[in-house]
């Protein structure tokens, strides 16, 4: 009985550090952050629309994305991630010598991704930690004038650095998001490619 006893305490001494490590091993976190637009600043600016009307007064809200991951290893982590940017101008219709014929309308162009994603920790030091990703999903983009369309999406963290120490953390990434279902119907190529966000974890 004595020597179970003893066995039991060497078993539970011998499990604690374990125990104690792996409670210090942050396998939840979730982030929020923001990325450019710089294709979508070069595919939509002033001038004419495919329609011929005349486009004008540009705003871009930017990506704005927020992310949900799980880490099963130190180097393997699995998420969701939902990417949220809108365009917005002015169309006014035109004649041949593009004077106005018509009034001005206000054109509103939302696209919403849904990337589940895995990402590769490949050095990880007490405040910085580099990494990849890849994640693949849908695209829907939509607008005010109640049109629908879904495309593939796909998103690629060529590179990412995370710094930080303990729960709170910053990070920065270069990589690239595309949507499109074929070359006539290109959403977004290589936008995203500078992306900033701040992350909690636990």
């Amino acid at each position: 009985m004595i020597a179970k006893k003893i066995l039991i305490l060497i078993l539970l001494a011998a499990t604690m550090p374990v125990t104690a490590g792996a409670q210090s091993v942050a396998r939840h976190q979730v982030r929020a952050g923001w990325g450019d637009m710089l294709f979508e600043t070069l595919a939509f600016h002033p001038g004419r629309s495919t329609t011929g009307n005349r486009t004008s007064d540009f705003g871009y809200t930017g990506h704005i994305f927020g992310e949900y991951s799980y880490r099963f290893t130190d180097v393997v982590s699995v998420g969701f991630q939902v990417d949220f940017q809108g365009i917005f101008w002015m169309e006014t219709p035109c004649d041949i010598n593009r004077d106005p014929i018509g009034p001005s309308t206000q054109s509103r162009n939302y696209d919403l991704c849904l990337l589940p994603d895995v990402q590769f920790t490949y050095m990880r030091k007490e405040w910085v930690e580099l990494y990849s990703g890849v994640g693949l999903g849908l695209m829907l983009a939509f607008d005010n004038a109640h049109n629908l369309e879904a495309a593939p999406a796909l998103n690629l963290n060529l590179f990412g650095a995370r710094f930080g120490h303990g729960n709170w953390w910053g990070a920065v990434e270069l990589g690239g998001l595309s949507a499109l279902r074929n070359a006539n119907a290109i959403y977004m190529f290589g936008s995203r490619i500078i992306s900033v966000s701040v992350g909690y974890r636990w």
